[in-house]
């Protein structure tokens, strides 16, 4: 920025000088972002104390929702839909069913800098500014050629990642036009969890009710276990009856499988430990670039036409989940079955049984040689155009107006989803009889007992005797792919927004003229989805997408006053009053208004600045109309002593009749700049953000568990979305309506710190060459409540999902053309939970911790001058210096606890250059 340059402060609609609002605004410039070289912008700013993990192709692997393979920035933890991410100023179409935007898709290598408020912004920017605003400012005046070329790779030389980018600017009609161009790719290496080598990956490592815990015994509710593992087996294992324990080897070899004392799920402890075979990756095959152009023409003096388009991809792979029959969902197998192996047979004999229950994990279904059996991917494709005139008036005013049309086109496809229906004939095996058999087919072949009545109905016998003994066609007949059928979901998202404001000085007081801002925003939000037909007629296992059509549109009215109240004064070099206040309109849920107020007092070297502010976050399509999916699972019965494993019916979808989140938002700090030290600042910042009717998704399980009042009181309003089946008194095959509803209360606070200073060496010591440059950014939370229906929740203040201290600082020592940047980060001692060690879900304490986790980065760049301002830049980066394992989290279920935000990938090397011209 030149001295004296004008800029639009983000979290505000005024436009000034410098950056002197009352929100508190952490910048990150090109330069800041130069220094460390990452291969996404989005992996720099996840790192800053005040952010949250957010959603990253390394979070999503498993693609739960239409984010699969995105990148989407969360402050303060809050989530994704709660952050507000803009492009100059501007609202950019959502990834998927909401407006989180994907990083991905920006054009990153324009990237100005980056404005992260970390404050409530919906007086100046609308719905989900409740958390904070980042906003990426691009360089829209570039001139010349720029790129670079990025290598990455781990010290276990794998998640190799390759990526680059080029922008070239020029001016032309005799520099009254101004045209840009850039583009972008990267690509990134799957890392499965199965196939890595780090010594930290503890697949036993899981969390599991402790069998002998009572309310009154002293003994924790959970364990923590090493040796966990499944309950089931790859080539399948007896779960029931007098051959409990029989277990099947390859070639349908008969072994002994001990069933532990501990059962939970598909999960056991201290028998046999069955290897767990996580599904998913510490980082999928992962490939997006993008394609941006903008023209600016300046009409007249005072007028300027702005035209921007974009055209963005990325393309995500990853495992699916690995499908698991066992507990109430065993597969039963009878005794003509012919591909019992003759042991089995004659021990059912000897033990007067004709059947038995098998438990059997489907590894072996995913791993079949030649097929992507297994595969799950999410497809992403956006484009955006943008029609603008910006221009001045009355001379000291301002307007600006555009049009903007966004489209994202998604795509998910999964290939080793399983038909029931098919699969339970496909089990069912009979010798085909001699007489009355199936024609054509010798006898004593296995054949689906259902082609005795129906010979044309394609069932292909599945042996599941031993891993690796499915066979190949009959996976294919069970999964549908021989009929070519696969699970897909086609969801199309459309954003239309017009938007004027206009800002002018209309008088002065004896501080200084008093600014106006003003405006006016209609936004239309819609999405079309389609499915295969399969998921239409709600055949498969998991999925089963229904397609839809719906949207809503959005007419706001805003205001902004800037009123000086001290200049030069004795009370201070300067007063200024902020307020702001916006009228919103939902097609769907009403009007609804937000607010803000703000104070900045500048005494010499000391800046005071608070706010108050209400704030929304709307409901977003993904709430109000997400398209209805079904699937089986098994969950807990509360209703039955001991809370068996029953199956269930899952229905999930939006909530058409959802209201906006409330939040009411204070802040207050100041910047101490002092003259006797130049370069340094220092700045503290409270804040407090409230969050009413907070919208929460409630999974089938925690439904369950709030009816019966597992932890608290039961909620009737719970026990209304269960449906029992027919005449039943169990929740066994109950139907279970999961969605979306206005319940939370959420209350975060805490203290964010940042220190910087930039010098030379000599004005320090005069003998000493080079200049340095520090910055710490440090964040303490002090509370972090939610309350969920039927009660309040202990705090997770404190665990891993809410550490109270979060640091990281940059030291960069400058000398000629070479730069050295070491970067820390640190993320404070934590607890699994806050649950006493006495409650049902608590844990002993001496394993109840974290350790805290320092994470050092080294950064090398070397300048190349080449004659004027161009220049050659070759960089080196060493991520995690020390490698530093992960903290090892155990999870409850059947997928890995220790995820983000610590590093799993460990030591990785980057080199690349960065050329200008």
């Amino acid at each position: 920025m030149q001295e004296g340059e004008e800029l639009v402060v983000t979290g505000s609609r005024i436009v000034r000088d410098g950056y002197q609002a009352p929100t508190p605004t952490t910048v990150l410039s090109a330069e800041d972002i130069q220094e460390r070289n990452p291969t996404n912008i989005a992996d720099y700013i996840t790192q800053l104390p005040a952010m949250g993990t957010g959603n990253t192709p390394r979070t999503t692997t498993l693609f739960a929702n239409a984010t699969g393979g995105a990148n989407q920035l969360s402050a303060r933890d809050l989530g994704v839909t709660r952050t507000l991410t803009l492009l100059d100023g501007r609202r950019v179409v959502g990834s998927g069913m909401s407006p989180a935007v994907d990083i991905n898709l920006l054009p990153q290598n324009l990237v100005q800098r980056v404005d992260i408020v970390t404050g409530g912004a919906s007086a100046a920017y609308g719905s989900d500014a409740v958390a904070g605003v980042v906003n990426f400012i691009l360089d829209t005046k570039f001139t010349g050629l720029k790129g670079s070329i990025n290598l990455s790779q781990t010290d276990y030389a794998d998640g190799r990642v390759v990526s680059g980018d080029l922008a070239y600017g020029t001016k032309f009609a005799g520099g009254r036009g101004h045209l840009l161009l850039s583009g972008s790719y990267f690509k990134g290496e799957r890392i499965d969890f199965y196939d890595s080598t780090r010594d930290w990956f503890q697949p036993g490592l899981r969390l599991l009710n402790n069998p002998d815990w009572t309310a009154t015994n002293g003994q924790p509710g959970q364990l923590v276990r090493t040796d966990a593992g499944y309950n089931s087996t790859p080539g399948g294992v007896i779960a029931t009856g007098p051959l409990k324990g029989m277990v099947f080897g390859p070639g349908g070899t008969v072994g002994n499988f001990v069933f532990g004392p501990i059962q939970q799920g598909q999960v056991q402890a201290g028998g046999t430990v069955e290897s767990m075979p996580i599904r998913g990756a510490l980082m999928p095959d992962d490939e997006h670039w993008s394609i941006y152009g903008r023209a600016s023409y300046e009409v007249t003096d005072d007028i300027t036409a702005i035209f921007e388009a974009s055209y963005a991809g990325n393309d995500t792979v990853n495992w699916s989940a690995v499908y698991n029959r066992q507990g109430s969902t065993a597969l039963t197998i009878t005794r003509d079955n012919p591909f019992i192996p003759v042991v089995t047979r004659q021990a059912m004999d000897q033990a007067g049984v004709t059947s038995f229950q098998m438990n059997r994990l489907f590894y072996d279904m995913i791993n079949t040689p030649g097929t992507h059996i297994g595969e799950a991917g999410y497809n992403r494709r956006q484009d955006r155009i943008l029609a603008a005139l910006e221009g001045s008036i009355f001379g000291s005013g301002k307007w600006r107006a555009y049009y903007q049309r966004g489209h994202s086109d998604v795509w998910y496809t999964r290939d080793n989803n399983i038909i029931p229906a098919r699969l339970n004939l496909a089990i069912d095996v009979i010798a085909n009889p001699a007489t009355g058999g199936v024609s054509g087919v010798a006898a004593g072949t296995p054949i689906c007992r259902s082609t005795l009545a129906n010979p044309g109905n394609g069932c292909v016998p599945m042996n599941l005797f031993g891993e690796g003994s499915l066979g190949a066609a009959s996976i294919a007949w069970v999964t549908g792919l021989s009929d070519g059928y696969r699970t897909r979901q086609d969801l199309d998202f459309y954003q239309d927004v017009f938007s004027f404001d206009a800002q002018y000085n209309p008088f002065s007081t004896w501080a200084g003229p008093v600014t106006v801002a003003a405006g006016f925003e209609y936004r239309k939000e819609s999405f079309s989805s389609t499915a295969d037909a399969v998921s239409l007629a709600s055949q498969w296992n998991v999925g089963n997408f229904k397609g839809a059509s719906n949207g809503y549109n959005v007419k706001e009215f805003f205001g902004e006053i800037l009123v000086p109240l001290l200049q030069d004064s004795p009370l201070g070099r300067s007063l200024e009053l902020n307020g702001a206040v916006r009228r919103t309109d939902y097609s769907t849920s009403g009007a609804v208004t937000t607010w803000k107020a703000g104070l900045t007092w500048d005494i010499g070297d000391l800046r005071l600045r608070g706010t108050r502010s209400r704030d929304i976050r709307a409901p977003n399509l993904n709430d109000l109309f997400a398209p209805s999916s079904q699937f089986v699972n098994a969950y807990l019965d509360r209703s039955q002593t001991g809370s068996p494993q029953v199956p269930n019916i899952t229905l999930s979808g939006g909530n058409p009749n959802l209201t906006p989140e409330i939040a009411d938002t204070w802040t207050a700090g100041g910047i101490y700049q002092p003259k006797w030290l130049p370069g340094f600042s220092v700045s503290v910042d409270w804040y407090k953000i409230d969050i009413k009717d907070a919208i929460t998704a409630v999974g089938a399980q925690q439904i369950i568990d709030l009816c019966y009042g597992v932890g608290g009181t039961r909620n009737p309003a719970a026990c209304d979305s269960i449906v029992r089946a027919p005449g039943a008194t169990t929740l066994a095959n109950a139907t279970i309506y999961t969605s979306g509803i206005n319940a939370q209360n959420v209350a975060v606070e805490g203290v964010d710190y940042e220190a910087s200073y930039r010098a030379s060496l000599s004005s320090i010591a005069g003998a000493l060459p080079g200049a340095i440059n520090l910055r710490v950014l440090v964040s303490q939370r002090l509370k972090d409540e939610t309350n969920l229906p039927g009660g309040s929740t202990p705090p997770t203040l404190g665990t891993v999902g809410s550490l109270k201290w979060r640091g990281l600082a940059t030291a960069t020592y400058a000398l000629g053309p070479s730069r050295t940047t070491i970067t820390t980060r640190y993320l404070g001692p934590g607890k699994i939970t806050n649950q006493p060690a006495t409650r049902s879900v608590g844990i002993a304490d001496d394993l109840n911790h974290v350790d805290p986790v320092w994470y050092f980065e080294l950064a090398q760049n070397y300048d190349i001058a080449l004659g004027g301002n161009n220049k050659v830049t070759l960089f080196g980066v060493v991520e995690n210096l020390f490698d530093r394992d992960p903290e090892p989290i155990p999870s409850s279920g059947t997928s890995f606890g220790t995820s983000a935000p610590y590093d799993l990938l460990g030591r990785t090397y980057r080199v690349g250059l960065r050329f200008k011209f």
